[in-house]
């Protein structure tokens, strides 16, 4: 399928060659080359050597043949969320807790997905997941040509995902620092992950905002996104979250909300951030 993309260029700082604007959009490298062989990328109509400088109010207008195989979701009856930003491109949401992001079985119509379905009229594109149990934000593909884009920035760490989280208190815990410890399946539970010498490299950043005798109120970055990857980050540090079925103890939910994403939007320079407020209870555990 040919897909276009026609955009001005509007907020580059200093000029840079084609070459160079492709590489600081995160476009894949075979992408860049079906765009030099092929010709078809046009600046302000004409197609030009990659050497060639783009500035501020350029036009670029490319088409490309990808071989795109999306995932059909089945509409659900209604739809149970909050749009946080939209456009052309991206929907970010505020995902609430218990409701899986996307669907296991193709008969499914009671995740996530299947209510942007549901809003969009079309079916949503994977970006990135949520754990069941977490709310708060997700971002959602509405074009093809922006997934690999966001996939690179994911990769490279470009994007920044942030979340709070309350759990159990350890004085012993720093109150700032870094967990870097690789995760892989539980071979006890397939339900679970933990922390082994076989798993995939994980990094998560942390620190203690407030904190009370029995719980902490601490604010989350992650630099990987392994499955269940804070929640097993922060039990091995003698935290685990609090409601959290798997690693911690119950309660009436699960208290680890997304409340920010950080990313380059597509075809720019620019970073977008999205942010969304803290549920009150989170500081009325910890206060």
């Amino acid at each position: 399928m040919f897909l276009e993309r026609h955009f001005i260029i509007k907020d580059l700082p200093n000029p840079l060659t084609i070459r160079t604007a492709l590489k600081k959009w995160y476009l894949p490298r075979k992408w860049q080359h079906k765009l030099r062989s092929q010709r078809r990328i046009l600046i302000n109509h004409q197609y030009r050597p990659f050497n060639t400088l783009l500035d501020n109010g350029d036009q670029v207008d490319f088409s490309l043949d990808l071989n795109f195989k999306n995932q059909n979701y089945l509409a659900a009856a209604q739809y149970d969320f909050s749009v946080c930003y939209e456009n052309s491109d991206l929907l970010v949401i505020n995902k609430p807790a218990g409701i899986k992001t996307h669907p296991n079985q193709p008969q499914e119509n009671d995740t996530l997905f299947n209510q942007v379905r549901t809003y969009l009229g079309f079916n949503p594109l994977m970006i990135h997941r949520l754990d069941k149990m977490t709310s708060g934000l997700i971002m959602i593909g509405k074009n093809p040509l922006i997934i690999p884009i966001m996939n690179r920035q994911l990769s490279q760490k470009i994007m920044s995902r942030n979340y709070l989280a309350v759990t159990q208190y350890n004085p012993q815990a720093a109150h700032v620092g870094s967990i870097k410890r690789p995760l892989g399946h539980d071979l006890l539970d397939p339900r679970k992950r933990q922390i082994t010498s076989q798993g995939l490299f994980a990094w998560t950043d942390y620190r203690i905002i407030q904190h009370n005798q029995k719980y902490a109120l601490v604010q989350l970055q992650l630099h990987t996104g392994r499955t269940h990857q804070i929640r097993v980050h922060l039990q091995s540090i003698g935290m685990p979250i609090l409601g959290d079925p798997l690693y911690g103890t119950t309660s009436t939910r699960m208290y680890l909300h997304a409340y920010q994403l950080k990313y380059q939007r597509p075809f720019s320079q620019d970073f977008q951030t999205v942010t969304i407020s803290i549920p009150a209870d989170f500081y009325q555990l910890t206060n």
